[in-house]
């Protein structure tokens, strides 16, 4: 498992950097542009500089792969702080469930899937994406069994602030786990609008026959809005397929086919996991009613994939049979792949 483990560890930083490349900030520091850790903090969540303004002060230079490295790297240093600075007048049960959901803020950080904001211009928050990506809060009240209260919240004031959000129940549910208001308020991050800035390549991939195959983003002048398969070869770039609007695309090669998946950016998406077996497009559903594609890899022979259940860190796993149908394998078969992206500290 170690070697898997290696691999996914590898996998998830470069989807980071890829997803950076195929998107552009609207915000006024972008994440891969050099600034002080506590800069950087700053453009995700304001509350900084009243929760623990010494992390301010630092002037170290650094830049991040995408912004979902930047919010990673938020929640962890607020999980961090959180931990170390319990609230007074806590009982026993408030304080094990705030020490529960802690530990799986460090565990959603690491997973890095967070949700998608296309929605407004700018920064904001989102507190479930319409793929069912819950923001760090959301995650949390989902994780302790109150999935209401975030639903709740998504339907009536999805782009609200913690502190602008008037539903009693939230500060009834801080209370109980522990939490104060203030500090759901500087957990919660911000998501920048991603808009392509194109055509950039997302992923590639070279099959056995030496031509590289690669996905693009659209033009923006491209009405279609389409990612393009492309083989690159001697004579030059063809175009093989179109496929739908996707995030954090991934491709690789199996049984000399060539597949491709990732997050939906359409509520009414045409699919997230295509084969290009040479001369056509094939769409797989894997995942009947589970929607994105969050991980490809390939073991033991076979080829799997992988999406996380919205709201939680559970994942569902498929694996594709040699008479071309997806079946859940085995627990045994392979374990969950929840690989940390590296944060870089001061």
């Amino acid at each position: 498992m170690g070697t898997l483990t290696n691999m996914a560890m590898i996998r998830t930083i470069l989807l980071s950097a890829t997803f950076a490349a195929a998107c552009t900030s609207t915000a006024q520091l972008a994440a891969d542009l050099p600034a002080t850790t506590g800069q950087h903090l700053l453009e995700v969540n304001d509350h900084w500089t009243r929760m623990d303004p010494s992390t301010l002060e630092g002037t170290r230079v650094v830049r991040f792969n995408s912004d979902v490295e930047r919010i990673a790297e938020h929640l962890h240093r607020v999980r961090q702080h959180l931990s170390q600075h319990t609230p007074e007048g806590l009982n026993a049960i408030a304080r094990k469930h705030r020490s529960t959901l802690l530990d799986a803020l460090d565990t959603y950080a690491d997973r890095g899937i967070f949700p998608m904001n296309n929605i407004v211009a700018g920064r904001s928050p989102v507190f479930i994406d319409h793929v069912g990506n819950a923001c760090a809060v959301g995650h949390l009240m989902i994780t302790s069994g109150h999935a209401e209260i975030a639903e709740r919240i998504h339907d009536e004031m999805n782009l609200a602030y913690v502190h602008d959000i008037t539903l009693p129940e939230v500060g009834a549910w801080a209370n109980a786990n522990g939490f104060t208001v203030d500090e759901l308020a500087w957990i919660q991050p911000t998501y920048d609008r991603m808009m392509w800035r194109g055509p950039q390549v997302l992923a590639s991939v070279r099959p056995a026959n030496g031509a590289l195959i690669f996905v693009q983003s659209p033009d923006p002048a491209d009405a279609k809005q389409k990612l393009r398969l492309i083989e690159r070869g001697d004579r030059g770039d063809k175009v093989l397929a179109t496929l739908p609007m996707l995030a954090t695309v991934q491709a690789l090669e199996f049984d000399g086919r060539v597949f491709v998946g990732g997050l939906p950016m359409a509520e009414r998406s045409d699919g997230e996991l295509f084969e290009w077996n040479g001369s056509s497009l094939i769409k797989h559903d894997p995942f009947p009613g589970v929607i994105g594609v969050q991980n490809m890899h390939v073991a033991n022979g076979s080829l799997y994939v992988v999406s996380y259940q919205p709201g939680n860190n559970k994942s569902e796993q498929r694996r594709l049979t040699p008479s071309g149908v997806w079946e859940t394998p085995p627990p045994s078969v392979i374990e969950p792949l929840q690989a940390p992206i590296e944060q870089p500290h001061d």
